[in-house]
C-alpha cells in the first residue's frame, strides 16, 4: 500500500511539474530548486525526485551532475532535430495506415481533421485549442496503426514540442493561408489507399510545420 501511495504522489508531482512547463511558469535554462517544485506540487521532495526522472527521460528537462536539473532553452538545432524523428514516425504512419484503417476509424479521423481545419479558418485567437486538437489527431493516426510503440514514440516527441509551445502564442500568416482544408486533404490522402500519396502528403504536411515552427523562432530569437 506505501508503494502505491507513494506512486500516486509521485504521479501527483509529475502532473503539476508538467502542467508548470506546458504553461510556462517555470523558467528556461536555470537550475530548478526540489523544495520549490515540491512546494508547488504540493508534495515531498522523495516525490518530486520521482517526478524529475521521468520528466528527464522525456527529455523535458536536464540534469547536470552536480548542478541540478533544468529546463533545456529551445535552440534551432533541437527544433531541427525533434522535427526529423517526427517525420520518420508519422511518414511510416501514413504508410501504415494508407494499408488497412475501417469505416469508423476512417469517421473518427475525418471528424477529427475538420475540427482541425474550423478552429484555423475561425481566427488566431484560439492558437492553444488549435495545437490540441492537432496533437491529438497526429496521435490517433499513429493509434490507428495498431502498433501501440509508433503512438508512444510520437508521443514523446509531442511532449517536448511543450518546450517551444509558450513561444507559439501565435502563428505566422502563412498557417492562416495554407488552405481551409488543410487537414481534412492529410486525412483525404492517407485514406487513399495509396501509400505513396500518403507518405508524399504527410512529408509535406510535417515539412510545412517545420518551416513554420522555424519562421517562430528566428523571429521571437531574432
Amino acid at each position: 500500500m506505501a508503494n502505491t501511495d507513494l506512486q500516486t504522489v509521485s504521479e501527483k508531482a509529475y502532473d503539476c511539474i508538467l502542467s508548470a512547463i506546458a504553461h510556462d511558469k517555470l523558467p528556461k535554462g536555470e537550475f530548478l530548486s526540489q523544495r520549490d517544485l515540491a512546494a508547488l506540487a504540493g508534495t515531498s521532495v522523495v516525490s518530486v525526485r520521482e517526478a524529475l526522472k521521468k520528466l528527464e527521460s522525456e527529455g523535458l528537462i536536464e540534469a547536470v551532475p552536480r548542478w541540478g536539473v533544468r529546463i533545456p532553452i529551445e535552440t534551432r538545432k533541437s527544433l531541427e532535430e525533434r522535427y526529423r524523428i517526427r517525420e520518420a514516425l508519422e511518414v511510416m504512419a501514413a504508410y501504415l495506415l494508407s494499408q488497412e484503417f475501417d469505416s469508423e476509424t476512417a469517421q473518427k479521423l475525418r471528424d477529427m481533421a475538420k475540427a482541425c481545419d474550423e478552429i484555423q479558418e475561425r481566427d488566431m485567437y484560439h492558437i492553444e485549442e488549435f495545437y490540441e486538437r492537432h496533437q491529438e489527431l497526429h496521435l490517433t493516426i499513429a493509434e490507428s496503426t495498431g502498433i501501440e510503440l509508433l503512438k508512444k514514440e510520437l508521443e514523446r516527441i509531442q511532449l517536448r514540442s511543450l518546450l517551444f509551445r509558450s513561444a507559439k502564442k501565435t502563428w505566422t500568416r502563412r498557417l492562416e493561408e495554407e488552405g481551409e482544408r488543410w487537414h481534412r486533404d492529410l486525412i483525404e490522402a492517407l485514406l487513399s489507399g495509396d501509400p505513396v500519396l500518403a507518405q508524399e502528403t504527410m512529408h509535406r504536411h510535417v515539412q510545412f510545420g517545420l518551416e513554420h515552427d522555424l519562421e517562430v523562432f528566428d523571429r521571437i530569437t531574432g
